[in-house]
């Protein structure tokens, strides 16, 4: 695994994680130790490494677990950073798609191919859109990011969707979170609405119900979506999945 990391998007360009090594990490001043490719793996001796110790909010410094070691290797940084749960910590990515529809209700096409739209987010705080998705706290089966753009009444009927639904991928995220001994791994799975009574089903169940309220919208999928990269090869994936353009 640590000789080709293989994201989301089945992509080998980048030989080892590259998000989780950035040097500032998210929301703090905390600077990881610099890890250059060839000294990601953690089989590859690497004799100066002295990474500092950060957990969000805490002055922990208990003894980690040797076996908690992210499996992409080295992030130049220990502890769980802002992450909850030292290891994996788990997180559920639904890609909500429908076609694209003209006025007549025919589906729109662009170079022969049907053009997908997706549900996307964005919170107050932040400038990028994603996908409506997130960590799952122990025992939840829908993510919290979720929950606040769907109705309460339609939770199970989501989840028997998400039952049903074709999962895209399944593994680590390279996620600038990441650290030495905590790190994401998500389950991406499509929920495609095939038909136009389905579309008006899902317009009327999702919306903004939190204060601040996250800003919800149906966006056309293509590659110049406004999307997080790890949440644009997600999108891809559905994309080649259904045979859509992108």
């Amino acid at each position: 695994m640590l000789d080709s990391f293989s994201g989301p998007s089945g992509s080998t360009t980048a030989p080892y994680h590259v998000s989780a090594r950035n040097l500032l990490y998210p929301s703090s001043s905390t600077v990881r130790f610099p890890v250059p490719d060839e000294k990601v793996p953690w089989e590859v001796e690497f004799q100066i490494y002295d990474p500092p110790f950060y957990t969000a909010d805490r002055k922990e410094v208990a003894a980690l677990d040797p076996l908690r070691e992210n499996p992409m290797g080295r992030t130049g940084l220990r502890g769980r950073g802002s992450l909850r749960f030292f290891g994996p910590n788990h997180a559920l990515h639904p890609i909500v798609t429908c076609w694209r529809r003209n006025m007549d209700g025919s589906i729109y096409r662009k170079s022969l191919k049907k053009m997908l739209e997706v549900l996307v987010v964005k919170s107050p705080v932040s400038d990028h859109w994603a996908l409506p998705g997130g960590s799952l706290e122990p025992g939840e089966s829908l993510p919290l990011k979720l929950k606040r753009v769907l109705r309460r009444e339609f939770w199970p009927q989501f989840q028997n969707l998400l039952n049903q639904g074709a999962e895209v991928y399944k593994g680590y995220v390279d996620d600038p979170r990441n650290t030495d001994n905590a790190w994401i791994e998500t389950v991406a799975i499509n929920v495609h609405f095939e038909d136009q009574n389905d579309v008006q089903m899902k317009r009327t169940n999702f919306h903004a119900e939190r204060d601040p309220e996250p800003c919800v919208r149906w966006q056309l999928a293509d590659n110049r979506i406004p999307l997080y990269t790890n949440h644009k090869e997600l999108l891809q994936k559905v994309t080649t999945l259904l045979g859509a353009y992108y």
